[in-house]
């Protein structure tokens, strides 16, 4: 069963950690039952708040590459990342034209510093150019370019027993908690009882 409260939780639920699955889930308890979290939708939920918080200060906190990146791209995932420059900037990720279909990376931002710049940028693209605005020419609305940003920023979001509480933490600071910007499910609960059932009792 998922969780499918919209509002705000006026405090975070009282969850003890009971473990990871796969490095891919943290295995929660709760009153009554347990509770699956996926590591990745998390980190998505909580870095799409934060780009779209830094955006709404003046800009989303960048962290400068010591030597800009150059990536040669194909015309057309050139033409989108151009297009959409003022989106990319607004985000934290300096890019520009470096002549022709190559695209100068001068910074990325602060909230995914740990990040492969190259790979972020070419996941990134890729997500772009799936996108019908893209496919249609017009740019992106900033919300959905943070939520594509955010989606393969938490690609790979890998689950450890120590650090479940600080990602519970920023998790139910966020406005949203229980789910990605695009509406996959973050928690997933199976209640006493449903686990009762699955046992025959």
């Amino acid at each position: 069963e998922e969780f499918v409260r919209e509002e705000r939780p006026t405090s975070s639920p009282t969850f003890r950690v009971i473990g990871v699955l796969e490095g891919r889930y943290i295995l929660l308890e709760e009153g009554d039952g347990l509770v699956l979290l996926e590591g990745e939708a998390a980190r998505e939920r909580i870095l799409y708040e934060g780009i779209l918080r830094g955006a709404r200060e003046g800009a989303a906190e960048a962290q400068g590459l010591l030597v800009p990146l150059l990536l040669e791209l194909e015309a057309r995932d050139a033409d989108v990342v151009l297009r959409n420059a003022d989106n990319f900037r607004e985000a934290g990720m300096e890019v520009e034209s470096f002549g022709g279909v190559t695209v100068q990376v001068g910074s990325v931002p602060a909230l995914l510093k740990g990040a492969d710049p190259r790979q972020l940028l070419l996941d990134l693209v890729d997500e772009l150019v799936q996108s019908a605005e893209s496919r249609s020419g017009r740019v992106q609305t900033f919300e959905k370019f943070a939520s594509e940003l955010a989606k393969v920023g938490a690609r790979g979001e890998r689950c450890r027993p120590e650090s479940a509480k600080a990602l519970l933490d920023q998790l139910f600071a966020c406005d949203l908690p229980y789910s990605t910007p695009a509406g996959r499910p973050v928690l997933v609960q199976f209640s006493s009882s449903d686990l009762r059932r699955k046992f025959g009792r």
